[in-house]
């Protein structure tokens, strides 16, 4: 999954392992909504210093390579059909002028 929630409600601040993998590249870590440092404990596991409380917890996988990706696909997209459209008008432009030619 690329999105996870949790509530969580503590009498005082605590050090909270997440049976999670931890993968820090497009990974963030959120305590409710403001972004927060999230790291990696026992080699695998990830870990957040949650304030006490309750709360809403949530992890959103969020690649800043995924959304440059996708910028640059809809860019060509819009190029690819600005092109072909350029290409139809001059087809149809060579047409009209030997038309009138004739």
């Amino acid at each position: 999954p690329n999105y996870l929630k949790y509530e969580y409600s503590a009498s005082s601040a605590r050090f909270t392992v997440f049976s999670d993998i931890y993968y820090n590249k497009g990974w963030n870590a959120y305590i409710d909504g403001e972004p927060v440092s999230h790291f990696r404990v026992n080699y695998v596991l990830r870990a957040l210093i949650v304030p006490e409380g309750k709360h809403n917890i949530e992890f959103k996988f969020e690649p800043k390579s995924y959304y440059t990706g996708n910028k640059i696909s809809l860019a060509s997209s819009l190029l690819l059909v600005l092109a072909t459209l350029g290409y139809v008008f001059s087809l149809w432009r060579k047409r009209q002028i030997q038309s009138e030619k004739e």
